[in-house]
């Protein structure tokens, strides 16, 4: 390889890199969007998460070309460091995708619960002795979550 083709594969690698990370934080923030239930930071995540990944997916397919499909993208030939942080990166986001899975897995069950607790109850509670407040409804808490 020429000393371009070099200068041009560290680019290529430093971007992947900084495209990994950028995915991992915003992985991190749908994750806390969901504890908070903020349903538009989630969606503006989301979105982004989409984004980053056709980059990633583009950029393996640039370092990849002549490589059997599904193959980890190969940046042999670059610096060493970089290398490196990628396969640190790459670790990460496996455990945050794990993480992240098995909380949308947990969050739509915590859905549909409450979702079939609402629709099978009436909605409606005694008044409390003393004065007189009503207990708001479990319908009513329901309906304030994002649909």
């Amino acid at each position: 390889m020429n000393d371009h083709a070099l200068a041009s594969r560290d680019q290529l690698a430093a971007a992947y890199l900084q495209e990994m990370q950028a995915l991992a934080r915003e992985i991190s923030i749908s994750m806390d969007a969901i504890a908070a239930n903020a349903l538009s930071k989630l969606q503006e995540s989301i979105a982004k998460q989409e984004m980053l990944c056709a980059n990633l997916a583009s950029m393996a397919h640039a370092v990849s070309e002549g490589f059997k499909p599904f193959a980890q993208p190969s940046f042999s030939g670059i610096d060493a460091a970089v290398e490196k942080k990628i396969g640190a990166t790459r670790k990460t986001l496996l455990d945050l995708n794990l993480k992240y899975a098995a909380l949308l897995k947990h969050s739509g069950k915590t859905i549909s619960l409450l979702s079939t607790l609402c629709k099978s109850h009436t909605g409606q509670f005694q008044e409390a002795r003393g004065p007189r407040l009503k207990y708001q409804t479990c319908l009513a808490r329901c309906n304030r979550w994002p649909h």
